[in-house]
């Protein structure tokens, strides 16, 4: 049996900003979306690699994967990350926690299809 956890955390709606200003002509908009998102991306990044047990699976432009001892997985911790980038960004993050990172991914589109802005978990 496995000792990690596996989050995969998403910003929510942040194709559709970003698709609406390019359709509008917007470049500038959406290229501002863009970098505010990678900004905060970028320090959700750097405050899980300062958790000793963390190890990043997988950074892209708005998500992230990684896994972390079950003994040191915190539910307020991802919970403050959330509230943390909704208010210094505007957008929302869903959260899918799991015993593999299936069940993450699986965790995280429940998230998602269920009203976004949410941290689902299953790791029993």
């Amino acid at each position: 049996m496995s000792n990690k956890i596996f989050v995969r955390l998403d910003v929510d709606d942040i194709g559709n900003s970003i698709e609406l200003s390019l359709l509008k002509g917007d470049f500038v908009t959406a290229q501002q979306i863009h970098n505010d998102i990678q900004k905060n991306i970028n320090l959700i990044f750097k405050k899980l690699q300062a958790e000793s047990s963390v190890i990043i699976l997988m950074k892209g432009c708005d998500d992230i994967l990684f896994s972390i001892e079950k003994c040191d997985y915190d539910l307020n911790f991802l919970k403050e990350l959330k509230d943390t980038f909704k208010l210094d960004s505007n957008f929302t993050l869903s959260i899918g926690v799991g015993k593999s990172i299936n069940e993450s991914m699986l965790n995280l589109r429940i998230a998602k299809i269920s009203g976004k802005d949410k941290i689902v978990e299953n790791n029993s």
